[in-house]
């Protein structure tokens, strides 16, 4: 069965999920706790002009400098960006102009993480499994809940015991203290355009670009005060941890530990793994919206199959629902017969 058409409302939250391929740990940490944007053993004097070592961008820095670039070239509002071992989970909404920024977003953030990871882990291939899962969040308890799931994941894992100790990219530090969210990239093209090695009145550290990303507060705390956000995330992000601390009592386990994290083997994957549900149709709290929102998703994909239709039969100006996208076209081998 074909993948889901994917429908896009503006002031909509949407919970994006994509894995790596074959569930790979491609997202174990590799940096140095003291200064998480350089990979472990590069020092931080390595962005001095000249000096011998290139800086190294750990796995954290590539996430972050990838969502910032993405963002600047495509801006769309995000609210939470979190890794687990091997996948990421991203919140994000748009206005109405911003629309048709949402594909080329996740092709440039998708597709920067590929290229790094293929060069850090010495790989060639796919990096993420399947195309992300985008489902939709209908009302404000279905966005926290989601949000809140999405910091949590590493901790439900078992792979932590604590979010604050979480070595995997989050944005939980900038949602609970404000931690300025700013990572850094090389600007290779501009590097080699300048005459690369060749000239040597310039070096890479030349053309190191910082980037800070921004993250929007979700629609039902837009208006909160900063301290009261960050006091709500606090709260329910340490219920979560007690009640799995809890688990892993009764349970006489505990969890794999940071320590393990940075051992892991960034081409293994689970012993055990875990194998994708159904996607859901949306995320809601409340049956009688979520009764609505499926009928008004069976009309837009009706009007969608009328307009594919009329398309592929070369109705090129033909209009597609709000959201939505035009469907690849094939062209026919039979021009070739006459």
């Amino acid at each position: 069965m074909g993948r889901r058409i994917r429908t896009f409302e503006p002031h909509k939250v949407y919970a994006v999920v994509i894995r790596t391929v074959d569930q790979q740990f491609l997202f174990k940490p590799d940096h140095d706790p003291k200064h998480p944007l350089l990979t472990a053993g590069c020092p931080v004097e390595a962005f001095t002009r000249f000096h011998q070592r290139i800086p190294d961008p750990s796995i954290i820095d590539i996430i972050g400098s990838a969502a910032a670039r993405a963002k600047a070239l495509a801006p769309i509002q995000i609210h939470w960006v979190e890794s687990n071992i091997n996948h990421l989970q991203i919140g994000f909404s748009v206005t109405p102009e911003q629309l048709p920024n949402i594909a080329p977003f996740f092709r440039n953030f998708f597709s920067y993480i590929a290229v790094k990871l293929n060069k850090k882990w010495k790989r060639n291939g796919h990096a993420f499994g399947a195309s992300y899962r985008a489902t939709v969040c209908i009302d404000d308890v279905s966005v926290e809940q989601q949000m809140v799931y999405a910091i949590t994941n590493p901790v439900k894992d078992f792979l932590v015991e604590k979010v604050d100790e979480s070595p995997f990219f989050t944005t939980f530090h900038h949602l609970v203290r404000g931690e300025k969210l700013r990572f850094f990239r090389i600007d290779w093209d501009g590097y080699h355009l300048a005459g690369s090695h060749r000239k040597k009145s310039h070096c890479p550290q030349d053309y190191v670009q910082w980037l800070d990303l921004e993250i929007t507060p979700i629609p039902g705390q837009a208006d909160w005060p900063e301290h009261k956000r960050q006091a709500w995330i606090r709260v329910q992000v340490r219920a979560v941890e007690e009640r799995v601390q809890e688990m892993l009592r009764k349970e006489g386990r505990q969890a794999m530990g940071v320590a393990a994290q940075y051992q892991a083997d960034p081409r293994a994957r689970p012993r055990q793994p875990k194998e994708s549900g159904g996607q859901p149709l949306c995320h809601c709290s409340d049956h009688e919206q979520r009764k609505a929102f499926k009928r008004q998703w069976r009309k837009v994909m009706s009007e969608y199959r009328e307009a594919s239709i009329d398309y592929r039969m070369g109705m090129w100006d033909r209009a597609f629902p709000e959201g939505t996208y035009r469907p690849p076209l094939i062209k026919p081998y039979l021009d070739s017969y006459f």
